[in-house]
Order: C-alpha cells, then sequence, then structure tokens
C-alpha cells in the first residue's frame, strides 16, 4: 500500500514537473512571438511587457499598463486550440498595448476606434476578446456561413464525385469542370465589386518545409485562388516547432486549397507506393524524384487547362484585395526557393506520366489497413 501510494506521488510529481516544463515554454514562445510581431507589426516600437498565463477559463487574454505592465494569455486556450489562435490573442493584446504605451490613449473605450483602426492596418482580429466559446463560435462561423458562398463547394464537391468514374474522360471532364465552376465563381465576385470576408489558416502537420511541400504550396497559389507563406509553428503540447503553411483566400478557397493539400499530399504517396511494387524497388530512394515528377506533371497539366480557360475569355489575373489583406498580415516576407536533383530518370518521367493523368477525386485522407478514406 505505501509502495503504490509512493508510486502515485512520484506519479503526480512527474506530471506537475512536466506542466510546469510546458508552461514555462509557453511562456518562453509567447516571447519570442511577441517580438517577432513588434518587429513585423509595430516596427520595434515596444518594451516587452511580463507574461501571464491566465487561469481564467473563458477570457481570452488581457493586457493591463501600469506599473503592472502585464500581458496574459488563457492556459485553457494554449491548452484547446492550435497554435495560431493563441498567436492572434497576442496580436489583439499587443494593439492594446501599442495604444496604451505609445500612443498613450488611455481614456477612450478598450474596443474605441483608435484601437479598430490599429488592427485594421495591421490585419489584427480586433474581435480576438472576452469570451473564449464565444470568440471559438465566431471564427466557425467565418469559414463558413458569414461567406455566403458555401453552396459553391456542394457543387464542386458533386462533381469531384464524379470524378470518381473509372472511365478517365468522364474522370477528367468532372475535374476539369468543378475547376472551371470555382474560376467562374470567383471572377463574378470580382466583377460584381462585391464586399468580401478573407480567413487565413495553417494547414498541414509542422515540420520542415521541403521542395515537395513547395511544389504543392505553388500548385494552390496558381490555381485554386488563395495566397500562401511559410510561418513558424509551434505545437504546444509537445514543443515541437518547425514550418508552418498558412494559406488565405475567401472561406470556399481556403477549404477547397486545404482539400486539395491533403489530397495531393496522400495521393503522391500512394502512387509512389504502386510504383515501387511494380518496378520491385526496396526502400524509398527514389521517391522524392517520382513525387516531384508527379506533381511537376499535374502543375502542367492545370497550366494547360488555364490556356484553354483564357481561350474561353476566362481569365484569372488575381484577387488585389486579398493582395492587399495577405500584405497587412504579412507586411515583412522573404523568398526562398528550394532546388532538388532527380535520383532517377526512370521514376521522374513515370511521375511526370501519373501527374499529367492525376485527377482530383471525391478525397484521398489516407490510409488505414490498405485501404483509402474518402473526404465527406
Amino acid at each position: 500500500m505505501i509502495n503504490e501510494y509512493a508510486s502515485q506521488m512520484k506519479m503526480d510529481k512527474n506530471r506537475e514537473t512536466i506542466d510546469n516544463t510546458l508552461k514555462t515554454a509557453w511562456i518562453m514562445q509567447l516571447k519570442e512571438d511577441w517580438k517577432t510581431a513588434n518587429y513585423h507589426y509595430f516596427k520595434n516600437s515596444m518594451r516587452p511587457p511580463h507574461f501571464e498565463l491566465s487561469g481564467a477559463d473563458r477570457m481570452l487574454g488581457n493586457w493591463k499598463g501600469g506599473h503592472w505592465r502585464r500581458l496574459s494569455i488563457s492556459i485553457f486556450l494554449i491548452q484547446s486550440y492550435p497554435w495560431e489562435y493563441v498567436q492572434e490573442v497576442l496580436y489583439h493584446e499587443m494593439a492594446h498595448q501599442y495604444v496604451d504605451e505609445i500612443l498613450g490613449i488611455r481614456d477612450d473605450l478598450p474596443h474605441g476606434e483608435i484601437f479598430k483602426s490599429i488592427c485594421r492596418e495591421n490585419g489584427i482580429d480586433s474581435s480576438a476578446t472576452g469570451d473564449i466559446h464565444t470568440w471559438m463560435e465566431r471564427k466557425r462561423n467565418s469559414f463558413s456561413a458569414q461567406s455566403g458562398n458555401h453552396t459553391i463547394l456542394d457543387k464542386v464537391h458533386k462533381l469531384l464525385a464524379l470524378a470518381q468514374s473509372k472511365n478517365e474522360h468522364e474522370a477528367q471532364l468532372a475535374m476539369a469542370k468543378a475547376h472551371e465552376l470555382l474560376l467562374k465563381h470567383n471572377l463574378s465576385l470580382l466583377d460584381a465589386h462585391a464586399g468580401r470576408h478573407y480567413v487565413y489558416k495553417q494547414i498541414g502537420n509542422i515540420g520542415n518545409r521541403d521542395a515537395i511541400k513547395s511544389l504543392i504550396c505553388s500548385i494552390l497559389c496558381k490555381f485554386f485562388f488563395v495566397e500562401a507563406i511559410w510561418k513558424f509553428g509551434y505545437e504546444q503540447h509537445e514543443n515541437k516547432n518547425g514550418r508552418a503553411l498558412e494559406i488565405y483566400g475567401l472561406p470556399e478557397n481556403v477549404e477547397m486549397a486545404e482539400y486539395v493539400y491533403n489530397y495531393l499530399q496522400n495521393i503522391s504517396e500512394l502512387l509512389w507506393t504502386d510504383y515501387k511494387e511494380q518496378k520491385k524497388i526496396d526502400g524509398n530512394k527514389h521517391r522524392r524524384t517520382f513525387i516531384y515528377g508527379l506533381l511537376e506533371g499535374f502543375y502542367t497539366k492545370l497550366e494547360n487547362r488555364a490556356v484553354t480557360s483564357h481561350s474561353n475569355k476566362l481569365v484569372w489575373k488575381g484577387d488585389p484585395r486579398l493582395k492587399e489583406f495577405f500584405f497587412r498580415r504579412n507586411p515583412r516576407r522573404s523568398r526562398t526557393s528550394h532546388r532538388y536533383s532527380t535520383s532517377c530518370h526512370e521514376a521522374y518521367a513515370s511521375g511526370i506520366n501519373h501527374g499529367k493523368n492525376l485527377v482530383i477525386r471525391k478525397g484521398v485522407h489516407g490510409k488505414s489497413n490498405g485501404e483509402i478514406k474518402y473526404l465527406n
């Protein structure tokens, strides 16, 4: 009994140590994110505050000026939601700090016009405050009902379901119609000069950026009506950081782009596995070469389709308002490129051929026991 009690006490102590270690890591990460945002959005004009993890399970965050100079973030928020949401609340509280300490305005309403204008200028969410659950509900709505155009995805997914056809011509035609439908939808919004609500989202796993992910990113930006950037990513439960792909656009376009990103990552691995079995290849020596070819072939296919759309007077030249929103959120950008060399001409050529015949179907999301799972 005594041994069991001692064992339990040791487990509790270890858990407490892990929790405290994580909390320390979170504070350190908040400090790093604060420095980055101070540089990007506030021209290094502010002094670092005291950081605190708040035990409040409803309030997102808080800035308290004066001699306290304390910026607090809800530990419940950190535990329950992705770090990109934590960053958004941090930026919101930094805007309060800026109004308070740099502009010296303390008698205005907490979320008055001056505060809102600072947020607008920097693409910061001025609503990232108050009750956590209310804010999360607003964020969920921003990705769906508020767009008013979600029915377009229903039509697209019906066409992608037709792309399941074993008849290659029918499958290719269904995918072409789906993409043309998205193109007409986005062109109609531009022509109507309609008010557009843009969102952003980090997609994929946090890790290293590589040439394969960069090729997929290029496909999304060129053909699926979004902007994208590689940013710092953080997984707070494992205290793991790396690169994360963040995409920007209309809610329906962001959802479609995420769908395509997952599809291309998964179908690439499936097709490589098939190719490897056919050629009786051991290991993954030529995996990257095959997948590079696959994605380049698919890129070329979409590019040729864009030429056809151009001849039909459906020309996409980009969305100026989206670019403006993207630049506000990312005022200091840098370009990097990934070079790669082919390890096997045959694998590369086979990848190119597979890519030119690739169809975005209803959606390969992953494999389980050798079976393909489909997205709903």
